[in-house]
């Protein structure tokens, strides 16, 4: 609830969500429709703000504010519910939306604190904006990190587990393959179902393939199951043999030998002796697997009847018998080696699974399965669920439609902790008021990361919550709203009928809701704007079909930059579009090349932001062939390669010169001919690449890329580019990629490069990051996963000039709970069961698809491009399923003219050209050269200083530590970090700290030295500060960062303060600052001089706790601890001390 609606309504709260999205909307100065001044959601709004004890369900159509809706009640809970800000838990979908989350939230608690008029809401404001780090903003991942963090022994885990990022956990996939198919290959039990599999051609490429999937999705596997297998399954082929035979009778000799039919039957001789002649069990499978000696048994297109008379109609009938009998011994045979293969894998991947739990190394799918697993284990799960739900009283989900069955079943478990876990959804009763689930079921597009529709239908029917519909879009201009609703309506439909009777299997789409627009149309250029509205006809060509719809596209980005189409600014004024303004959404990245060209053909900028196939762009691949080359001299092709690339520059008539006039060789660390200036490119490329060689262990894979950057001048190359901005990112990917390989002991170079290489393969994707750049006002071209959460003033759909909706790759594995995963490895070779489950997937994926359409249209404010183009329409006769341009083409034509959007009219203007140089003269070369010299000195002075960089720079020659001379390495500063993590975590008033001790000793692996640890700790708890500290308020491990004081320039000093005690002094409330100390002493001067040493560290906490908190620092106490106990000793001249931090401050920051 915002002040607006007090301010404005008295007590009532008409206009409280209105004050927050919209509000925020006419404040900004965006125009909303002069006809409504009051949302038609607003009742709904109003109960987000005020049903503060009711459980809701909030389903936000797209632009209506969903995100705002959750702040809003949030804000509400601290400031008119008073509910303390540690007892709210949000989760969201990503790392940016939480922290976009987390900063609005302080946003409005900011806006209360200053404007609000009610004395009791800014109050709360105020505390809730003080301890606002305490509230559990997060994902879904970071909740239960946390969760499993502050339970691992109940969990299972170690104290201190690691997470694996992407890289990790991709090199530890990789060397886990590495260990499994040795495991397979030399498993006696295993050798006859690997010899079927590879005489059927299931290859270890197909098992690793579906290991991953398996990697991914070990929580659905049964671990008690192994399956059938061959031994169940006899490869007789006698029956089929018989069968071959009785085609074969039926050939006649009194017909020429070259008749078709004969021919045909002559080789079905031959693939009957194939079979007869084949020496084992693994042959027999080859044959079988075959599909051209399969298709002998074709014959209906062969032979006449005027010829064969009554014998062709005898030989079909028993070439279709024994085709049946062929496909039905071969479906049996792969069905008995995929699923005992797949079970192999599940039980091995269930073992992967344990092992990495019990070493504490997790990925993130990992950390959900745990975290339910310790909310569900029936021995210590009730009380953590206790203790959760009594520490969380209000749970919010934003972006609900894209949770998975674990991330709901963790939600569940924290609002009703009395529930049986195993119980169906309606088994759930959160407590009032204690859950509140938002989003949009038409967003749903996140089915490959587990985001299951028919779990958010099936949660809304079932859950006791209670419905609330956002239904007014203050992004989209109403135009677009109006055309998005009818043909959205026809796509989508009505949905699953919600009936709690209907099959689960019927739930994966929504009914749909429309839209209600709040914005005015644009003042120039068409809302819609469609493209390609008829078809082509069947005789165009999918790359023809791409080139005209690129074409096009380029034409209406050129007609609206070159018309000056007007769009919305943020603060409501309108001017004309840029190219920056124009966003191209594609569904994937098949139709990007041809797009690219026709926007360089049309002079139109661009920029490529979403994922790319990194590892397969030639820039890359060149890179990756000159470390190749670097890393094994006797590798002549990766040596030649690297040598014609555009970073060694030679030329195939250099290459042949060395090697043929001047007897040159191609390995580096070989002796070399005496060469002329004919071939110098040669011989310094090879002398690099020799000299690269002897450094690359020193450098390692990162190192290497990084010398290559520089020596070969890679960068500079890529100035060449059409795009150079795009050749640097990419330089600037690959590097992050080696330093991530590197970070993670992935090891050689050669490693590194064969990684590498294997992700092109595997079609690796890797995120670009994409900042703004102000000098470069180009169209942005996105994948829609990657537009998802954006908006852009004018939007295009392109890219969905697919005839047919894709089919899934060659490898695929179906895993649902409670069946036996179905596999597929190529066309044919599946299990049994693999059909009527990926038929029931496509059926989700298709649905998925028109929601993805959904998505791309929303993201449009001004103006909206549609690409229609394609071949033919819909053919109700035809099985194929239709792409989605074919879709929404059909959607088109069932609306009324006039509501169907406008084509496109191309314009007769031209394009802005460049901008020309300013006509300036250049400055004065020296005196630049003066100027960048002091600004890249300025900016290299550092502007935040940590308070061991002050102590440091103040006595930089330090006496020896008499106590342990020469000791620098991690073991000191190990047992230091353990004695400050208990500390940290301790209660100050108990009586026994073995446990915590022990748990942080483990966690920096310094067990060895428990003795010690435990008595500095217990030293500590023991000293006079930390008993002040148990009877008053305090902070522990407090980070503190400020200004040294008020000039503009002024450097801020940071540091971490182990506790901080709020103190009733006689001159009213302040801190005291504590410092603990593990340093070994030798006696009284040793411990006094060490004081010295910490002087100023512990005068610049309190530079930085008295600048950021407002309050004095009364005394800053250094605390050695010892076994004997503790020593304090107070900083006596703490405001000197302090003066000389700010001198010493600005010193460094030189200001």
């Amino acid at each position: 609830m915002t002040h607006a609606g007090y301010l404005v309504a008295g007590c009532g709260i008409s206009l409280v969500m209105l004050g927050g999205y919209a509000l925020r909307l006419v404040r900004s100065g965006r125009r909303l429709a002069p006809q409504d001044s009051t949302p038609g959601d607003q009742a709904a709004r109003d109960r987000i703000a005020a049903a503060l004890d009711d459980n809701l369900f909030v389903q936000a159509g797209a632009g209506t504010g969903k995100t705002t809706s959750l702040i809003d009640r949030m804000v509400a809970l601290v400031v008119d519910d008073g509910v303390a800000i540690e007892g709210i838990a949000a989760i969201t979908f990503t790392e940016r939306a939480a922290a976009e989350l987390g900063d609005r939230f302080r946003r409005a608690l900011d806006d209360i604190t200053r404007d609000d008029t009610d004395a009791q809401r800014r109050s709360r404001a105020e505390a809730a904006l003080n301890d606002v780090d305490l509230a559990s903003l997060s994902t879904v991942h970071g909740f239960a990190r946390r969760l499993l963090a502050e339970n691992p022994l109940e969990a299972g885990l170690p104290p201190g587990f690691d997470l694996l990022d992407e890289v990790t956990s991709h090199l530890a996939f990789a060397e886990r393959w590495d260990e499994l198919q040795e495991v397979l290959l030399a498993d006696d039990g295993l050798a006859r179902t690997i010899l079927l599999a590879n005489g059927l051609g299931i290859t270890m490429d197909h098992l690793r393939d579906m290991a991953r999937i398996l990697d991914d999705r070990w929580d659905l596997l049964a671990p008690d199951t192994t399956g059938p297998g061959p031994d169940d399954v006899e490869l007789d082929a006698t029956s089929l043999l018989d069968l071959l035979d009785a085609v074969l009778r039926l050939d006649r000799n009194d017909i020429e030998a070259d008749d078709r039919l004969r021919l045909r039957l002559a080789r079905i001789g031959a693939v009957r002796g194939a079979i007869a002649g084949a020496h084992d069990e693994a042959s027999v499978a080859r044959v079988l697997a075959s599909d051209d000696r399969r298709d002998t048994l074709k014959v209906s297109g062969t032979g006449t009847i005027k010829v064969w008379g009554e014998h062709k109609a005898e030989i079909l009938s028993a070439a279709n018998a024994a085709m049946a009998e062929w496909k039905a011994r071969h479906a049996a045979v792969v069905d008995a080696v995929l699923r005992r293969l797949v079970a192999e894998l599940g039980l091995a991947t269930l073992r992967a699974a344990e092992d990495r739990r019990r070493l504490g190394v997790l990925t993130f799918h990992d950390v959900l399965v745990c975290a339910r697993n310790l909310l569900t284990d029936p021995v210590v799960g009730p009380g953590v669920r206790d203790a959760l739900h009594f520490r969380f009283h209000h749970l919010l989900l934003d972006e609900f439609q894209d949770t998975d069955p674990v991330q709901l079943e963790l939600a569940l478990l924290l609002t009703d902790p009395a529930a049986d876990p195993s119980s169906q959804l309606d088994g759930f009763a959160p407590g009032p008021g204690s859950l509140f689930l938002v989003g949009d079921p038409k967003q749903s597009i996140y089915r490959f990361r587990r985001a299951d529709i028919a779990l958010y239908l099936d949660a809304r029917r079932s859950l006791p919550t209670d419905d609330v519909a956002l239904t007014d879009n203050f992004r989209t201009t109403t135009p677009i709203i109006d055309w998005i609703n009818a043909v959205f309506g026809e796509l989508i439909g009505s949905g699953a009928d919600g009936s709690r009777h209907e099959d689960r299997s019927r739930l994966m789409q929504p009914a749909y809701i429309p839209l209600v627009g709040r914005r005015p149309a644009a003042s120039n250029g068409p809302s819609v704007t469609i493209l390609g509205r008829t078809a082509h006809g069947k005789d165009v060509k999918a790359d023809e079909l791409q080139h005209r719809e690129a074409t096009e596209v380029a034409t209406a980005i050129t007609a609206a930059v070159a018309d000056g189409w007007s769009v919305e600014e943020g603060n409501g004024t309108t001017r004309p579009c840029r190219f920056g303004d124009v966003a191209i959404l594609l569904p994937g990245r098949n139709s990007l090349h041809t797009l690219e060209e026709a926007l360089e053909e049309a002079g139109i900028p661009y920029r490529a932001e979403s994922s790319s196939l990194l590892f397969a762009t030639p820039q890359v691949r060149d890179l990756l062939m000159v470390l190749r080359a670097i890393d094994d001299p006797t590798d002549d092709l990766a040596v030649v390669s690297a040598l014609r690339t555009p970073y060694l520059g030679c030329g195939d008539d250099d290459l042949a010169r060395w090697r043929v006039h001047h007897g040159g060789t191609w390995n580096h660390q070989a002796p070399q001919p005496d060469g002329d200036e004919s071939v110098d490119a040669v011989a310094s490329g090879l002398a690099w690449l020799g000299e690269m060689h002897l450094r690359r262990h020193l450098l390692g894979p990162s190192g290497l890329l990084e010398q290559l950057v520089v020596d070969r001048r890679v960068l500079e190359v890529g100035v060449g580019e059409d795009r150079p901005r795009d050749a640097w990112r990419r330089v600037r990917l690959l590097a992050d990629r080696a330093r991530a390989y590197s970070d993670a002991g992935g090891g050689s170079l050669r490693g590194f490069t064969n990684w590498c290489l294997a992700q092109a393969d595997e079609k690796g994707r890797v995120a670009e990051t994409v900042l703004p750049e102000s000098d470069d006002d180009a169209v942005r071209i996105l994948t829609i996963h990657g537009a998802k959460g954006l908006e852009f003033p004018i939007t295009v759909l392109s890219g969905m000039s697919t005839t047919n909706a894709r089919s899934d790759r060659n490898v695929n594995l179906l895993v649902q709970p409670g069946a036996p995963p179905e596999a597929k490895v190529r066309k044919g070779s599946q299990t049994s069961g693999y059909k009527a489950a990926h038929d029931l997937d496509q059926r989700f994926e298709d649905a998925e698809r028109l929601r993805l359409l959904y998505v791309a249209v929303t993201r449009a404010r001004d103006h909206l491009i549609v690409s229609v183009h394609r071949d033919t329409d819909i053919d109700p006769s035809a099985s194929t399923r239709p792409g989605p341009g074919r879709l929404l083409a059909r959607a088109l034509d069932t609306l009324p003219a006039g509501r169907n959007g406008t084509d496109l009219v191309a314009t007769t203007r031209l394009l802005p050209g460049p901008t020309p140089p300013s006509g300036k003269d250049l400055p004065d070369r020296g005196a630049w050269i003066a100027e960048r010299d002091a600004a890249l000195t300025r900016a290299a002075r550092p502007n935040t200083i940590a308070a061991t960089r002050i102590a440091s720079h103040a006595a930089p020659n330090l006496p020896v530590d008499r106590a342990r001379p020469g000791e620098v390495g991690r073991h000191g500063t190990a047992v230091g970090r353990a004695v400050h993590g208990a500390l940290e975590l301790l209660d100050f008033d108990t009586d026994d700290p073995a446990p915590v001790v022990r748990e942080s000793a483990a966690a920096e692996g310094v067990l060895g030295d428990l003795r010690t640890i435990d008595a500095l700790v217990r030293a500590g708890l023991d000293s006079e500060v930390v008993r002040l500290a148990a009877g008053t308020r305090h902070w522990r491990e407090l980070y503190v960062a400020a200004p040294v004081d008020d000039a503009p320039d002024a450097p801020v000093v940071e540091g971490y303060i182990d506790l901080a005690i709020l103190d009733d002094g006689d001159d009213g409330p302040g801190l005291v600052i504590v410092d603990y100390k593990t340093d070994a002493v030798v006696d009284d001067a040793d411990r006094a001089a060490k004081a010295g040493r910490y002087r100023l560290q512990g005068a610049t906490y309190a530079v930085a706790a008295q600048r950021s908190t407002g309050l004095p620092v009364h005394r800053v106490i250094l605390c050695f601890l010892a076994a004997d106990g503790a020593t304090e000793m107070e900083i006596a001249d703490l405001e000197d001390a302090m003066a000389e931090v700010r001198a010493i401050a600005r010193e460094l920051a030189g200001s």
